[in-house]
């Protein structure tokens, strides 16, 4: 086979479904994970379980911001094409608490892969970025060509920013082309269990108690996985370097999703509103005249058929998914 990619975090949650879509299209992928406990372990060993059932994955237990590591990648990676790295340590709350685990994993494991794709002449690096570096959006569409005017709000969000500038920096005078996408609020089966919506939905679904952090109007761009990985994929036939936000069109609140979850659940949220989370903010919105412009994308998935789909799969796995820890 000629086509081997490399998909660092294939058993987090975009990674597993961006891995399983390339084994579906007939690549060779080496998947990296360390399978850490950022959230529970035991879903993201699911995820993996998935992928293994396909002979064309090559699966790697590593952590990316240890050296050492890549002498075992260096052996395998003759012949790759693009690598994705989609592997980061998530959460906004968290990085106050253990900031020091995401400059490891956000910022010197992303320095360390730019070493190891400028060093073995990979002529294209997909670097998973956030909205998060923007902040609070108000009403303006954020940009990716306003990089200058980035002041992100958290460890978290800072992390992943300089990750990306010091990618940008080390791919000056190569020949890779450098995709950074920037994810909207990404959601749907396989998802983490610390954002709202699969957590919504396991509270709802199991008539718990659904706690909202605020009052449930914050304003998110809610992106369904699907439209997600339909973008990535453009990436792999895109010649230049550039960066691209990655979301919906449509803005809904917190109160509208839980709406929309009693809607296709038949179940009644049980609502405690607790104190906002620190740093939370009110709304971010996406311009997507970039990546409609480049990449001919726009999302085609809605928050009712995205919602529908992710609590019907949660239904179909409910035995598996009551059992895992929602943070």
């Amino acid at each position: 086979m000629d086509k081997k990619v490399i998909v660092t975090g294939c058993s987090g949650f975009i990674g597993f479904h961006l891995t399983s879509a390339l084994l579906d299209k007939g690549y060779e992928v080496i998947g990296i994970d360390s399978l850490n406990d950022a959230y529970d372990v035991n879903l993201k060993k699911f995820r993996l379980s998935k992928l293994e059932e396909n002979k064309d994955l090559n699966f790697l237990n590593l952590n990316l911001s240890n050296l050492d590591s890549y002498e075992e990648l260096s052996k395998l990676s003759d012949g790759t094409s693009a690598v994705y790295h989609m592997a980061a340590r998530a959460g906004v709350r968290q990085s106050f608490i253990n900031p020091e685990n995401y400059v490891d994993d956000n910022t010197v494991a992303t320095t360390n892969i730019a070493k190891f794709t400028k060093s073995n002449n990979i002529e294209k690096l997909v670097l998973a970025s956030t909205s998060s570096v923007y902040g609070d959006s108000g009403e303006l569409l954020m940009s990716e060509n306003k990089d200058e005017k980035i002041q992100p709000p958290s460890v978290y969000a800072s992390t992943k920013l300089s990750g990306e500038i010091l990618t940008k920096i080390m791919m000056e005078d190569t020949s890779t082309n450098l995709l950074i996408p920037r994810f909207f609020t990404v959601y749907g089966p396989y998802g983490r269990p610390d954002m709202s919506i699969l957590r919504f939905i396991h509270w709802i679904i199991e008539e718990k108690e659904v706690l909202v952090l605020g009052d449930g109007e914050q304003m998110r761009s809610f992106t369904y996985i699907d439209d997600v990985v339909e973008a990535l994929l453009l990436m792999m036939d895109y010649k230049e370097s550039n960066t691209f936000n990655i979301g919906s069109n449509t803005t809904v609140s917190l109160n509208d999703v839980i709406k929309t979850i009693e809607k296709y659940s038949g179940k009644k949220a049980k609502i405690k509103n607790e104190e906002r989370a620190y740093k939370d903010p009110d709304v971010v919105r996406p311009n997507l005249e970039n990546i409609s412009n480049e990449l001919n994308w726009k999302p085609s998935t809605n928050i009712e058929t995205g919602i529908e789909k992710t609590v019907s799969w949660y239904s179909e796995n409910k035995e598996f998914l009551n059992d895992i820890v929602y943070i």
